[in-house]
């Protein structure tokens, strides 16, 4: 998607953790999380626990094992890092 431009969607049947995860977590929930509430905001949803519960509406709870990769944010929607290259002040 435009937001990591690296989804995993597949992996969490829809449910974002970049985006529905308020820490970005990639492999699962902080630890923080009660009853499914996130601990940065006790009014949001645990994003995991929001790709848990999917998970196993659909029967595919073993997709949480798969450990995944750091994302490569160069990919995504910004670009990454940039380089600015200016003609006017080289040396």
């Amino acid at each position: 998607c435009l937001g990591c431009g690296d989804c995993n969607l597949g992996l969490t049947c829809g449910v974002c953790p970049i985006t529905r995860c308020s820490k970005s977590m990639l492999n699962g929930p902080c630890g923080g999380s009660q009853n499914g509430k996130c601990e940065i905001d006790q009014n949001l949803d645990c994003g995991w626990q929001l790709i848990y519960d999917r998970l196993e509406q659909l029967g595919k709870l073993e997709l949480m094992d798969e450990l995944q990769p750091p994302k490569d944010w160069s990919k995504a929607h910004y670009g990454g890092p940039r380089r600015i290259l200016r003609e006017d002040i080289r040396i």
